[in-house]
């Protein structure tokens, strides 16, 4: 008999704020590799489903637990304690673009993608899966720092290059 050869990945809980399609709100925990990027993470869940730990809808008067969330009917997520990567390596070594992604519902989020020199954001989201990741977000109207967050392609309306101060 021999030993296991891979690595052994480090997991641990992560507490996650997610934003669903009703305007609700969910925190809970996930478990995830330290080294995964949470867009990889929610693209890699089978049939769409995501399984969180302590968790609890927020206003809703329910012990915390487990729920397992359909991630079609998200919106955004973040990671209220910045301890989860957004964008993984491959991504975070392309080109900066500033950007503007209207969701569906009215509400704009202003941010950085990262994408590959010359590429067009709809082959970024037709190759980038379900979520798209976006650094210093914004909230717009309410310009409210969101910090880095995984948006659902399925919420972008629109999305366009936004011009940066002094352009």
């Amino acid at each position: 008999m021999t030993a296991p050869t891979g690595r052994i990945r480090t997991q641990e809980n992560k507490r996650l704020h997610v934003v669903m399609r009703d305007g609700s709100l969910v925190e809970g925990s996930i478990h995830i590799g330290d080294d995964m990027s949470l867009v990889a993470f929610l693209g890699s869940r089978k049939g769409g489903w995501m399984n969180m730990v302590d968790a609890q809808r927020a206003k809703v008067d329910e012990p915390a637990g487990h729920l397992v969330i359909q991630t079609d009917l998200v919106v955004l997520i973040s990671a209220p304690d910045d301890n989860v990567i957004i964008v993984g390596q491959a991504g975070s070594g392309a080109g900066e673009r500033h950007v503007e992604l209207h969701l569906i519902g009215g509400k704009t989020i202003r941010g950085t993608m990262f994408l590959a020199p010359m590429q067009r954001l709809s082959d970024y989201l037709h190759h980038g899966g379900k979520f798209a990741g976006v650094s210093r977000a914004t909230l717009h109207p309410d310009n409210r720092e969101i910090g880095d967050v995984a948006v659902s392609t399925a919420s972008i309306a629109m999305l366009r290059e936004a011009r940066t101060e002094g352009e």
